[in-house]
């Protein structure tokens, strides 16, 4: 039987010995493992260092460093943004030579058209396959676990023992799913090796270990959610909130309740809405020459706007400091006829709100909290949504988890919004996804159910009907009249599936000594979608089924289309053939 991503049967190689995680986020990546008779006891790269500048943390930021002719020569995280930046000093042109590509997981969320021609544009505006660097940086996690664990610590592990766990978040789309795999495939992680953990079900696992609540005042050990109970799970990272919301069944298995929601208003939501107040006081062309002409700056400059966000809530002071590169700053001014820095923030709207001492940007505090208020509005609107969704089915707790969780801020918006509701966030909540990932790679069969985010249909000819059909569509074929581009639904959105559900179909050949079958699958917005082109109608993939020994007579095709899974199943079988046939799904 042939599968096109399967994170729910068997692998059909030997058992795996452990378990790993990558956790590919939007400003921070990492991984962590556990071994298959310890599951428990996850181990993580203690810590990430940047020697440049002195930093450390238990994840390493997303961007990768890699050279535009010897595509082998590439780095990721710290050693990138160390690497790049003694290029941009030493004034010897070695930069030109490479792309930097920083935070660029978010365009799997925005992008319309995922496909494997999608490009992907460096801080310089330099383009690259969008493939080739989410690849690339997969390959870099991958490689820094095997020389900095595996060959250290663990010899005897060889990489086919290690079975992989991708997180993906929940809201993406199908195709950015797929996409994802294809890129880890590339990387050299085998197919049957590797399942796609969703971000808010992975905390949800880690969240039914050691938990405490994020009142300050109180901090003390809550009991597991009972069976029959209701929770939500509420991940807010860098890019995106995703939020999912379960029922827990007996043995600790849940069952979704309603498809999982949220949208892009995570960290770099607060990141857009400061640069945009820079682009209003000195103007987009000072900025976007920030980031392209003094690269360097620009980076210290966002690893500087990180810090400060992260200072923000302390009611206790009335201003909060930021460092800037001044001198460039004044410099891209005048270049600009803004005058100096200086002078652009005292013309501003900001004037009051705003001082410059030395290289310090010295922030009112009323202002900063003021641009956290579009995401803390959208986070509370969309937990607001997802509980009318499952309106009748009772939730008393939330668990907040993710990068942007530890927010003061954030965390008082959510109390303040659901104060009948018991909010509640793990230790370590910035490792939630990543540790619970490696829960999911020992217990995939933790969620029994889910509802399905889209409708997903096949593209099919059937025979033309006057009363149903668009003339425009109506073809001749072999002497019949057929309607072309119709959408067949398979599966209908917004519907509870149980892991496994199956949808059989059979196809078959057309032509004399037919050596491929082709299907082609869709997905859509909408149930009612007559056409693939109509608009919310987007291809996925198609699953391409080699026909062992092609002879003139009509062969027959079994395809099985499984749902309730983190990723559309798709299987085939050649009727009447003893030795399974070989199939390939393929992003489009």
């Amino acid at each position: 039987m042939a599968t096109s991503s399967d994170n729910t049967a068997p692998d059909a190689t030997s058992r795996p010995l452990i378990v790993v995680a990558l956790d590919f986020g939007t400003t921070y990546s990492g991984y962590a493992f556990s071994f298959i008779d310890k599951p428990h006891e996850i181990l993580t790269n203690q810590v990430w260092n940047s020697q440049k500048y002195h930093l450390a943390s238990i994840k390493t930021p997303t961007c990768l460093l890699i050279n535009k002719t010897q595509k082998d020569d590439y780095r990721f995280g710290y050693e990138a943004e160390d690497d790049y930046s003694d290029m941009q000093t030493e004034e010897t042109g070695e930069a030109d030579e490479y792309y930097f590509f920083d935070r660029f997981k978010m365009e799997l969320h925005v992008q319309q058209d995922v496909s494997e021609q999608m490009l992907l544009y460096d801080v310089k505006g330099q383009s690259l396959s969008a493939i080739e660097v989410f690849s690339t940086a997969i390959k870099a996690l991958k490689d820094h676990l095997r020389t900095n664990h595996i060959e250290k610590n663990m010899r005897d592990i060889k990489m086919q023992d290690i079975k992989w766990v991708l997180t993906i978040p929940a809201i993406w789309s199908a195709k950015s799913k797929l996409f994802m795999r294809r890129c880890a495939e590339r990387a050299g992680i085998q197919s049957n090796r590797l399942c796609l953990a969703l971000e808010p079900e992975a905390a949800a696992l880690y969240c039914q270990h050691q938990k405490r609540t994020i009142d300050e005042y109180e901090v003390r050990s809550i009991a597991k959610i009972d069976q029959g109970s209701n929770y939500l799970v509420i991940d807010i990272g860098g890019g995106t909130i995703d939020i999912v919301a379960h029922k827990k069944l007996i043995h600790d298995k849940v069952e979704e309740l309603c498809s999982a929601s949220g949208n892009h208003c995570g960290g770099t939501r607060i990141d857009r809405e400061f640069m945009e107040m820079m682009e209003t006081i000195v103007g987009k062309n000072v900025m976007e020459g920030l980031k392209k002409e003094y690269t360097l700056n620009y980076l210290d400059f966002m690893r500087n706007l990180e810090i400060f966000k992260r200072g923000v809530g302390n009611v206790k002071k009335s201003t909060i400091n930021m460092s800037i590169p001044l001198t460039v700053l004044n410099d891209l001014c005048k270049k600009f006829d803004k005058g100096s820095f200086s002078e652009a923030v005292s013309q501003s709207a900001y004037k009051n709100d705003l001082k410059i001492k030395g290289n310090v940007l010295q922030v009112k505090m009323t202002l900063a909290r003021e641009k956290f208020k579009s995401i803390t509005d959208e986070i509370v609107k969309e937990i607001k949504n997802v509980l009318t969704r499952v309106e009748g089915s009772t939730i008393d707790t939330l668990y907040v988890v993710g990068g942007c969780s530890e927010s003061s801020i954030i965390q008082e918006a959510i109390k303040d919004s659901f104060k009948d509701k018991r909010i509640v966030t793990p230790e370590e909540p910035t490792l939630a996804v990543l540790k619970g990932a490696v829960l999911f790679g020992h217990t995939p069969d933790f969620v029994l159910s889910r509802v399905t985010r889209f409708a997903y249909g096949r593209r099919i000819r059937p025979i033309f009907n006057e009363l149903e059909h668009d003339t425009n569509r109506k073809v001749e074929n072999d002497g019949e009249f057929r309607c072309i581009n119709v959408f067949d639904l398979l599966m209908r959105k917004n519907t509870h599936c149980a892991v496994g559900c199956t949808h059989s179909i059979e196809y078959h050949t057309y032509e004399r000594n037919q050596a491929k079958v082709t299907v082609a699958v869709y997905v859509s917005k909408n149930d009612d979608t007559k056409y693939i082109d109509e608009e919310g109608c987007e291809k996925l993939g198609e699953l391409v089924v080699d026909i062992p020994n092609p002879t003139s007579e009509r062969r027959y095709v079994n395809v099985d289309f499984q749902f309730g899974g983190t990723e559309l199943v798709v299987t085939a079988t050649v009727e009447g053939e003893m030795t399974p046939c070989t199939a390939h799904f393929e992003l489009i």
